[in-house]
């Protein structure tokens, strides 16, 4: 074999090897946020202060691999978007979770790749509720 060949196969295969890896590395992400999301769904509340506590450690998780890993917070996210719109899709009005969770929530609904959000900005939405007119 001439020395281009070789020169190319081991390109291929390097670059092939470091695909498979990346793909295992995000798969531990999807995995970890669908996990994320089960748990915070099925959260008992035991006192509100827990449930701060464990909502502020979720942010700061959160944080901290979008400061390491940008490629890899974009993956978890997107699970945790999926996840979210799965169970309110299955939850509707069946389901109560508390407002933290709520507010969590939509952070995940309106997370978008690539963009600067802040969970800062959502935290200040205020719903309010209208009456309908037929």
């Amino acid at each position: 074999m001439n020395l281009k060949v070789q020169i190319i196969l081991l390109l291929t295969f390097g670059l092939a090897t470091m695909s498979t890896a990346q793909e295992n590395q995000y798969s531990f992400y999807k995995a970890q946020a669908q996990s994320d999301a089960k748990y915070e769904q099925s959260f008992v509340v035991v006192s509100a202060e827990d449930e701060k506590d464990y909502w502020e450690d979720q942010e700061r998780y959160e944080r901290d691999l979008k400061n390491q890993n940008s490629e890899a917070y974009n993956v978890y996210m997107n699970e945790k978007r999926s996840a979210y719109t799965k169970h309110a899709q299955l939850c509707k009005d069946l389901c109560t979770h508390s407002d933290y969770f709520y507010q969590q929530a939509s952070f995940y609904f309106m997370y978008k790749d690539n963009e600067n959000n802040s969970k800062e900005a959502f935290g200040s939405i205020v719903q309010v509720a209208s009456p309908r007119i037929f």
